[in-house]
């Protein structure tokens, strides 16, 4: 933990005495097989919002594929999983090569029945002046161009089948704010993406959604949001951080047949915050 942090624990621990812990309880979907015989490919799958996602499909009867880089890290989230087909590198710009630990023949676009594009990458710059190009490319090649060129492949197969699909983009609020750093941004091209492809799909089978977490308790928030003593609090209209599992309960229902008239949205989660 930096200094940064430290200091901002401390601070925090020191504003809050007198104050009530935060609790969270975390509302979920009884298991009820909605998703029962679906195939959902999930990038980013390894942790945070893409690993609970996984297991909350799972539970839903879903059969779940993750995506990503490494494949000791991918293995390991997999285990005791009901079935899961290993995929690396899948969201790599295009020097790096997609492999596969199963034949390539497992990778029929027309047997899937939902894509979440979850992968994400953000390097917590503070303000323009200290992003580099390197740092700009690393983050829209992860969060849109990959995203991107996937759901192009996706809906070009899926379109030709007769049953309904789903495209899912995992956003973020920072992408309702006027912001100047790269995350942000990829993040506000995702949004318009979803209601382009939405209008251009629907009728075609394919529902395209997003869903918009607030600040959530992930590697990828840990730089400023740690939660190693067990404090949850945040400075935001809910006063708290979200868990992944939250998040996840709304991907799932997206992916329902419940929701089957929603589509162009980008569902917030985070009580609100975006609309300060």
């Amino acid at each position: 933990m930096n200094i940064k942090n430290i200091l901002k624990k401390a601070a925090r621990f020191i504003l809050s005495a007198g104050q009530q812990p935060v609790h969270i309880e975390i509302g979920t979907i009884a298991p009820s097989e909605m998703l029962s015989g679906r195939k959902i490919v999930i990038t980013g799958g390894i942790r945070g919002i893409g690993f609970a996602t996984a297991q909350a499909c799972i539970k839903q009867g879903a059969d779940v594929l993750i995506a990503g880089r490494k494949e000791s890290t991918l293995q390991e989230s997999a285990k005791n999983w009901v079935l899961v087909l290993i995929i690396s590198c899948l969201m790599c710009p295009r020097r790096s090569r997609r492999k596969t630990s199963l034949p390539r023949q497992n990778l029929v676009w027309g047997g899937i029945d939902g894509l979440i594009c979850n992968a994400g990458l953000s390097l917590h710059e503070e303000s323009i002046g200290k992003v580099s190009p390197e740092q700009f490319d690393k983050q829209f090649n992860t969060n849109f161009r990959g995203a991107y060129f996937l759901a192009q492949a996706y809906v070009e197969e899926v379109t030709s089948s007769t049953k309904p699909s789903d495209l899912i983009f995992i956003s973020s609020e920072t992408a309702d704010h006027c912001v100047d750093i790269p995350y942000g941004l990829s993040k506000a091209a995702i949004n318009s993406l979803i209601g382009s492809l939405s209008r251009r799909f629907y009728r075609k089978g394919v529902r395209v959604n997003g869903v918009a977490p607030g600040v959530t308790a992930t590697d990828m928030t840990k730089e400023y949001a740690d939660v190693s003593d067990g404090d949850y609090s945040y400075e935001a209209a809910s006063g708290r951080l979200f868990l992944p599992e939250e998040v996840a309960e709304v991907v799932c229902f997206l992916l329902s047949s419940a929701s089957r008239c929603i589509s162009g949205e980008v569902i917030h989660v985070n009580a609100g915050n975006h609309l300060n």
